[in-house]
């Protein structure tokens, strides 16, 4: 293949996944947003969209690693400045610039996906320390709605207070 169509169609991929992060970002806001405003079904709609963005975004990088003929089964060896030495100056620099433009946009991406799974953890250690406290203050014993002791194991609990 022709070194000018292989860097054209390795711009367009990157091209391709800069738009993608882009929505993989608003998707993740919008996920954490609905997370909370405690709407379930808007969260799980997103993370529906979010888990075919991904799959589409690792399909874009393996024709990109096609297309550089770099080994992706070792990224840590893989190094992109170097593959695109083989292309013209003007081409080089494009490429070059997408590259760093698309890992700008994958580190946010990773700043919100950490900021949600803080958030999430926060709220699961909170939620267990309630439950903690609730199974503490009934000495162990569970009992029914109405009055009949159970395992004393708490495996769910239903909350009629927004915490």
């Amino acid at each position: 293949m022709e070194k000018h169509s292989v860097a054209a169609d390795i711009k367009s991929i990157l091209h391709e996944q800069i738009d993608l992060i882009d929505n993989i970002y608003k998707l993740q806001k919008a996920m954490y947003q609905g997370v909370l405003d405690r709407d379930w079904q808007e969260s799980e709609r997103n993370l529906s969209f979010l888990n075919e963005a991904s799959i589409k975004f690792s399909d874009l990088d393996k024709r990109l690693y096609g297309l550089l003929q770099a080994d992706e089964d070792k990224p840590q060896e893989f190094n992109f400045y170097m593959h695109t030495k083989q292309f013209t100056s003007s081409d080089k620099k494009k490429i070059d610039s997408l590259y760093e433009k698309l890992k700008e946009k994958v580190f946010y991406s990773k700043i919100e996906n950490d900021v949600f799974s803080n958030y999430v953890s926060h709220a699961q250690a909170l939620v267990k320390g309630v439950v903690d406290i609730i199974s503490e203050e009934r000495n162990g014993k569970c009992y029914t709605a109405a009055g009949k002791r159970v395992n004393t194991e708490i495996t769910s609990l239903v909350l009629n207070e927004v915490l």
